[in-house]
């Protein structure tokens, strides 16, 4: 799927699944902190499915009863220890460098906390975002839109010029609600092609090579 659009002045990513892919990081992070607490194992396809939520969220659903923030502060100070586990995704550099040179800003919005800039910098693409929206520095989590919407802000730039990319339907339901100019689903990474399908996005990419063609000026 190939098109263009002429007002888009900022795009703003998901990172988990879009820019990076930090499959064997998420998963492996989440059955570690789960049997290291003495929660049974569960299935990597039920993780994938709240991958984008808040963290609070994913572990009411992967530990029913357990203590949410217990589990969080452990998690926290574990993921660190397996930054080793991200790899960016095919094209990621020059994607950005591409839109960078197109004259849009980026931004970053991920319910990932305190080792989302670490991720980042591992990388070598942190330098490439005017903003980086995590999930400490918001109250409402995705679907909703309120880190989108505060990214933009920062960027001084209208959500009527701005595209969301995301690889959940989380990502375009929050693009959706902030009523952005493009949304945009990556199939490469969590989310299932046939759901992020269902959740109508403006147009589907399969690498991060096509992204250029999607955002810039004709």
């Amino acid at each position: 799927m190939t098109m263009s659009r002429s007002n888009i002045e900022a795009a703003i990513f998901d990172v988990d699944g879009m820019l990076l892919d930090t499959r064997e990081f998420m998963f492996h992070g989440y059955e570690y902190i789960l049997d290291k607490h003495g929660f049974p194992p569960i299935d990597r396809h039920f993780i994938a499915e709240y991958i984008g939520r808040s963290q609070t969220e994913c572990y009411q659903a992967f530990a029913p009863g357990c203590d949410p923030a217990a589990l969080i502060a452990a998690d926290d100070e574990y993921r660190p220890q397996i930054l080793h586990l991200i790899t960016g995704y095919d094209g990621l550099h020059e994607m950005l460098s591409a839109l960078k040179e197109g004259g849009l800003k980026l931004g970053v919005f991920s319910s990932r906390t305190l080792s989302l800039r670490p991720s980042l910098d591992n990388a070598g693409v942190r330098d490439y975002f005017d903003v980086i929206i995590d999930g400490d520095m918001v109250k409402r989590h995705k679907p909703h839109p309120e880190g989108l919407l505060s990214a933009l802000g920062q960027l001084s730039v209208e959500p009527e010029n701005a595209a969301m990319l995301g690889d959940a339907v989380v990502d375009i339901e929050a693009g959706k609600a902030a009523n952005v100019a493009l949304t945009v689903g990556v199939t490469h990474g969590f989310g299932k092609r046939d759901d992020l399908e269902r959740s109508r996005p403006d147009c589907l990419a399969d690498s991060l090579a096509e992204i250029p063609n999607l955002l810039l000026r004709a």
